[in-house]
């Protein structure tokens, strides 16, 4: 009898998964405003919105062994856009939920150039290509003032790229020039590259790392290819080329590039546009956004923490 009841008291216990949630703010400190927390899966479970007024709440969901155990959390703050991700829930694993709450009108931080290349120098080496470091910091400062939310995406692209590897190269590794002029927007940028970039994107793709957008002259007027990184389900980058427009850079026929991050690999990825709707402009690609869903997804996966050299408050 002792036995059958403990049974049963493991089998009670195994149909719950233990869930940590943790949050940050824009400086990546915890977050210690009060927030509405949301949780779901889809299917049979649809909590009741709770207050929390503490940034690491604990708590237990019920396990199915199934598809009813991915459990979207999304939570809301007043001045602050929705935090949302997904946990997987394992009655042996705690499952940690990391998210990152930004303000609806979000001031930037960046850093003096002086501390930048001391801190980032991966960054600021990338920012002089083609150029000296007091043509690149003064570049640096102008976009800094006139259109933050560029060189946040500049900031965002620069680190996100320098973790794709093209056969032991990076994409920056390509790079000859930075397009510095009013080309450079919120959701993108251009350069010309070593045109080489483009049969090394290509056989990554076909290992599996890429996803061919085949329609790219829809999307981006005047381009010739265009592969989407496919490692993440949210914020991937895509490299597009504009093979027919080419510069001669210290003799090399460059080709011109445009990368950018979309927010979602498709647009049924796991619901999320569901899930994360104001993480949307309904428009262009908002930088702060693809910083908050880059960072949770490199926190989910284990990998190096993603930092693109600048703050939010």
């Amino acid at each position: 009898m002792a036995k059958q009841q403990q049974q049963a008291e493991d089998t009670k216990e195994e149909t719950q998964g233990p869930v940590m949630i943790n949050l940050y703010d824009g400086a990546m400190q915890p977050f210690n405003g009060q927030a509405l927390l949301n949780i779901q899966n889809g299917r049979d479970f649809h909590m009741p919105a709770i207050d929390v007024n503490k940034p690491n709440i604990s708590i237990a969901l019920p396990f199915h062994n199934g598809l009813g155990d991915e459990y979207s959390i999304v939570v809301s703050a007043k001045g602050y856009r929705d935090a949302g991700y997904f946990a997987k829930v394992n009655p042996h694993v705690v499952s940690v939920v990391k998210l990152v709450m930004i303000r609806k009108e979000p001031t930037f931080k960046f850093l003096s150039w002086q501390e930048l290349t001391s801190r980032y120098p991966l960054i600021t080496q990338f920012l002089s290509t083609g150029v000296d470091q007091s043509t690149a910091e003064a570049h640096y400062i102008a976009v800094q003032k006139t259109n933050p939310k560029a060189l946040a995406c500049l900031l965002n692209l620069t680190v996100a790229m320098s973790e794709i590897d093209l056969a032991g190269k990076s994409p920056l590794t390509f790079f000859r020039e930075i397009c510095w002029d009013n080309t450079m927007a919120q959701d993108r940028f251009f350069g010309f590259v070593d045109p080489a970039i483009v049969p090394a994107v290509r056989a990554e793709a076909e290992r599996g790392a890429f996803a061919e957008e085949t329609t790219c002259a829809e999307f981006h007027p005047g381009s010739t290819h265009s592969w989407k990184q496919i490692a993440f389900d949210v914020a991937n980058v895509q490299l597009t080329f504009h093979e027919n427009n080419k510069k001669s850079i210290n003799g090399l026929p460059c080709v011109m590039i445009e990368p950018d991050i979309d927010d979602y690999k498709n647009l049924a990825a796991h619901g999320l546009l569901e899930v994360l709707p104001n993480l949307l402009t309904g428009g262009l690609t908002d930088p702060t956004g693809v910083y908050a869903l880059r960072w949770t997804t490199a926190e989910d996966s284990g990998g190096p923490s993603f930092d693109p050299g600048y703050s939010l408050a």
